[in-house]
């Protein structure tokens, strides 16, 4: 099974088309999946949209096409609390039910990240990584739409996460398109239980990555070209307040024992 995570906040220009390309690719991939939407107090058309989704994967066998969404679930936050308590909702939700030989996918639903990078993270898996990174700094990945000033913080941001948390074969540490191994995610769960994930921002997918990487070393990457050009809505990252985010996290995790 394959249990593909998605924190969902004012989705309502693109969330029915990529959940409708997920399962189109899983469709003629003929794999079992489920997806795991986290509504983290979305104020637009999103809950409605998700609900209506939702309600196609609950159809009996004969009504089902090839757009049933694959035993789709919500999760629903009645308050917007951020991309790391959304994580954490789903990561906790799945942890329960995840089997050592599954896999979790975690990607953005803003469509900047592409789905027919799927196979690729789960090959990866199947061959024995317990992390794959979907990764704009592997070779031949890139960014495309992204203004000067956020491409120039990401680098910097990644430099210092490098220099202070130096994990082989990683690059980008702060990628939220990711494929992780069922044994991990046990692993994980069993060892920081409710501490796993502490922040609630986009620092998140860092602490995530850092924790896990005490766990093994069996990481890599595939190169990922961020379409950020295809983004539909605003961005909801706060630049300031993410930088001073990412000097807090660093300063954290190297005072703390994980």
């Amino acid at each position: 099974m394959i249990y593909l995570l998605l924190p969902v906040f004012n989705e309502e220009p693109g969330i029915e088309r990529l959940i409708e390309n997920i399962s189109g690719y899983f469709t003629t991939a003929d794999q079992p999946y489920s997806i795991i939407a986290v509504n983290d107090g979305s104020s637009d058309n999103t809950p409605a949209i998700l609900k209506n989704l939702q309600s196609k994967s609950n159809l009996p066998p004969h009504q089902q096409t090839s757009r049933c969404y694959g035993g789709m679930q919500i999760l629903n936050h009645k308050n917007n609390l951020g991309l790391g308590a959304a994580i954490r909702s789903g990561i906790n939700h799945i942890s329960s039910v995840i089997g050592e030989n599954d896999i979790l996918i975690t990607m953005d639903a803003d469509n900047t990240h592409p789905v027919d990078l799927i196979p690729y993270l789960v090959k990866n898996i199947q061959n024995g990584s317990d992390i794959v990174i979907a990764s704009r700094y592997a070779d031949k990945g890139k960014e495309i739409g992204l203004k000067k000033l956020r491409k120039i913080l990401s680098r910097g941001a990644g430099l210092l996460l490098r220099l202070f948390f130096p994990i082989k074969n990683v690059r980008d540490y702060t990628s939220g398109y990711r494929a992780y191994s069922g044994k991990l995610i046990k692993l994980a769960s069993g060892h920081y239980k409710d501490n796993l994930i502490t922040e609630n921002g986009f620092t998140c997918m860092t602490e995530i990555l850092i924790k896990l990487s005490k766990l093994t070393t069996s990481i890599n990457e595939v190169p990922l070209v961020l379409r950020y050009d295809l983004k539909e809505g605003k961005s909801k990252i706060k630049i300031l307040k993410t930088i001073f985010l990412y000097f807090k996290i660093i300063l954290r995790l190297k005072l703390e024992k994980l």
